[in-house]
């Protein structure tokens, strides 16, 4: 089996892309965790659910892709399996949402 390393973007990184519109930011965390507080801008789409969600956008595959949830370990599982599926350009958050906000970044 080829084993891809994983790509990871850190906080000053993402929030220069996201001010920039560069991207898909997917937060793999559960509903409950994203209503409770969540990065502006991110998409829920827990672990469970990517597979559906990298088939539809495996279709388009168009731009970046970052992965985050609460520090680094559904982020690179969101990751692994959105490669699985033939995505391309797909990053981590590096520390996750705990990495956001320990940079004093707002959550909603």
């Amino acid at each position: 089996m080829n084993e891809k390393s994983v790509n990871y973007v850190l906080v000053t990184e993402l929030e220069r892309l996201l001010k920039a519109d560069e991207l898909t930011l997917i937060d793999a965390r559960s509903a409950a965790e994203f209503d409770e507080e969540h990065v502006a801008g991110a998409i829920n789409v827990p672990i469970v659910d990517l597979a559906e969600f990298a088939k539809s956008r495996a279709k388009t595959n168009d731009g970046l892709v970052v992965t985050m949830c609460g520090s680094t370990g559904r982020g690179e599982r969101a990751a692994a399996i959105l490669d699985d599926h033939a995505l391309e350009n797909v990053l981590v958050l590096d520390g996750g949402l705990k990495a956001w906000k320990d940079s004093g970044l707002p959550v909603e």
